[in-house]
C-alpha cells in the first residue's frame, strides 16, 4: 500500500475512532443535550498530527466559549434571536479580526448562530452544555491522537529494528 493511501486510512480510522469514543463518553456521563455536537468537535479537530490536533482543540474551545456566551448575553440583551445573531456575528468577525484570530472565526461564528436560534429558554444553561459538549469532543480527539501517535512510534521503531537486523517487516 502507498504511503499516501495508508496515511488517508489512519487518519480516516483515527476521526472514526475519535466520534465514536465521543459520544460513548457523552452518553456515559448523561450529559444534557445532545451528543453531535461533541461528535463534530471531535472530528473538527481531528488533525495528522498530535500538535496540530492540540492547537485546532484550544482554538475551538475559546472560539465556541466566545461565540456561545457573546450569543448568549445578546439574546439576553436583546431578546430578539435574529437581531442577537446578526449583532454576534458581526462583532465576532470584527473581534477575531483585531484580534488575528481568523481560524477561531468560523467556530466562534457558528456558536453565535446555534445559541441564538436555538430557541431554548434557558439561554446560559443551553450555552454551557455547548461549550461542554465541545471540550469533551476536544478532549477525546486528543486523546485518540495521542494513542495513535504513540501506536504509530511503535511500528516505525519495530520497522528500523527490522530493517537494522535485516528481517522483513
Amino acid at each position: 500500500m502507498q504511503a499516501r493511501h495508508f496515511e488517508a486510512v489512519v487518519f480516516s480510522t483515527k476521526a472514526a475512532v475519535a466520534t465514536v469514543l465521543t459520544v460513548l463518553c457523552y452518553e456515559f456521563i448523561k450529559l444534557p443535550g445532545a451528543p453531535w455536537v461533541a461528535a463534530v468537535s471531535a472530528v473538527l479537530v481531528t488533525q495528522p498530527d498530535l500538535h496540530a490536533s492540540f492547537q485546532a482543540s484550544f482554538m475551538r474551545v475559546v472560539a465556541n466559549l466566545a461565540g456561545a456566551f457573546g450569543g448568549a448575553a445578546l439574546l439576553a440583551i436583546t431578546g430578539q434571536p435574529l437581531v442577537a445573531m446578526a449583532i454576534g456575528v458581526m462583532l465576532t468577525g470584527l473581534l477575531c479580526y483585531l484580534l488575528k484570530q481568523d481560524d477561531a472565526l468560523r467556530p466562534a461564528f457558528v456558536a453565535v448562530i446555534i445559541v441564538t436560534l436555538i430557541g431554548e429558554h434557558d439561554k446560559w444553561h443551553s450555552s454551557l452544555d455547548r461549550v461542554l459538549a465541545v471540550v469533551i469532543g476536544c478532549v477525546c480527539a486528543l486523546v485518540v491522537g495521542f494513542l495513535f501517535d504513540k501506536i504509530s512510534s511503535l511500528f516505525k521503531l519495530r520497522e528500523g529494528e527490522n530493517k537494522k537486523t535485516g528481517q522483513p517487516e
